[in-house]
């Protein structure tokens, strides 16, 4: 017999900035114009950003030299798919873009999840750069590396890690942002602060007409304190190998299964605020979070106008046998579910997730869902 040995095992430093500034659009391709990264660049945004801010960024990338791109697909959740995907990647192709290019992601999670897969599988992987252009992209989908498409069986299901050379935000895009959108961004701030930071939580709730107001000193403020958590969680599980990453998932594992039983009507932000609800229920039901703290945390999101019931027609829905079935088909598809088992991220009190025999995730019977759904329905 005879065997070799492939060497793999090497350190590799992925560290990355978050640049939290004024004029990014004007900025960014002054930067790359005196550091380049890379010699061509792939822009990618969606058919409203584009208008908004893809072409500026655009003509802002000419005007400093640089040789881009510009590539576009229609807005919305139901274009995160695998046709759109590769339309990109084919667009690329056409332009001749080769290994030797970057992709700058503008937009909203939508946008940010589709262009950092392209960057992932383009060639097997090329560079790229996000800038958010949503509460929502600014807090959640801009840092982690978390990238993918969605199929008809659940949310993400195809993706990679794939992290960033550098998130550049600019809480002035937020100015141009419905509040129906800021609200939905909103649940991805309550929930970094009812994982690991119950100060956030306070600032929430006696900040609440200056965020409303798009108060920009306050916006960066919250933006910070939530992003702070996301990345001291990626920085020790980037791959989610010790469990702890999971938690940045309170409210999604529900969240993710009623976006996809609405057939993605519900905004993500507004899934996810069910979701906490229902999480922050069975986490009651169970005997790890106080009446006291399910009180405020039902307050919290009733402050930032956050959905904490479904919509009559979905609740009627979900009440049947056939939308039951349904709805735990999509569970079962979860990422975070083990063997037969539908693992949840509960909460112990107001920042802080119960952590349970060594896991950050705790299994669920279907009945205590079932439980817990009530409370939304």
């Amino acid at each position: 017999m005879k065997k070799l040995k492939v060497n793999l095992k090497k350190e590799i430093d992925k560290s990355y900035p978050i640049i939290i500034n004024k004029n990014i659009i004007f900025y960014l391709a002054e930067e790359l114009r005196k550091n380049p990264i890379a010699f061509s660049y792939a822009i990618i945004s969606d058919s409203i950003v584009a208008k908004l801010y893809g072409e500026k960024l655009f003509e802002q990338f000419k005007n400093a030299g640089l040789k881009a791109h510009l590539f576009t697909f229609p807005y919305g959740e139901e274009n995160k798919s695998r046709k759109i995907w590769e339309s990109l990647i084919s667009k690329m192709l056409r332009a001749g873009l080769g290994r030797d290019s970057c992709v700058i992601a503008i937009g909203g999670g939508v946008v940010i999840d589709m262009a950092g897969f392209v960057a992932s599988t383009y060639m097997r992987g090329i560079p790229w750069i996000v800038l958010p252009t949503s509460l929502l992209a600014m807090v959640d989908a801009s840092v982690g590396g978390k990238v993918g498409i969605d199929l008809i069986y659940g949310k993400n299901l195809v993706g990679s890690f794939w992290q960033p050379k550098a998130v550049y935000i600019d809480v002035d895009f937020l100015q141009t942002l419905p509040q129906a959108h800021l609200k939905n961004g909103l649940a991805e701030v309550a929930k970094t602060g009812f994982i690991k930071d119950a100060e956030l939580i306070s600032l929430l709730e006696q900040k609440t007409k200056d965020i409303f107001s798009k108060d920009a000193e306050i916006l960066e403020e919250m933006i910070f304190r939530s992003l702070k958590v996301k990345a001291r969680v990626v920085e020790k599980d980037e791959e989610e190998k010790t469990g702890l990453r999971k938690i940045l998932n309170y409210g999604h594992t529900i969240g993710h299964a009623l976006e996809a039983f609405s057939d993605y009507k519900l905004l993500h932000g507004w899934a996810v605020s069910l979701g906490m609800i229902v999480a922050s229920k069975i986490s009651y039901e169970i005997g790890f979070l106080s009446s006291a703290d399910l009180k405020g945390h039902q307050k919290i999101l009733n402050a930032l106008d956050l959905p904490i019931k479904l919509p009559k027609s979905l609740a009627k829905k979900l009440k049947t046998a056939s939308g039951k079935k349904r709805f735990f088909d999509y569970l079962y598809k979860d990422k975070k579910k083990r063997g037969e088992k539908i693992e949840m991220v509960l909460l112990e009190k107001i920042g802080k997730v119960k952590k349970y025999k060594g896991n950050w995730t705790v299994p669920v019977e279907e009945k205590l869902i079932e439980r817990g759904v009530e409370a939304v329905l």
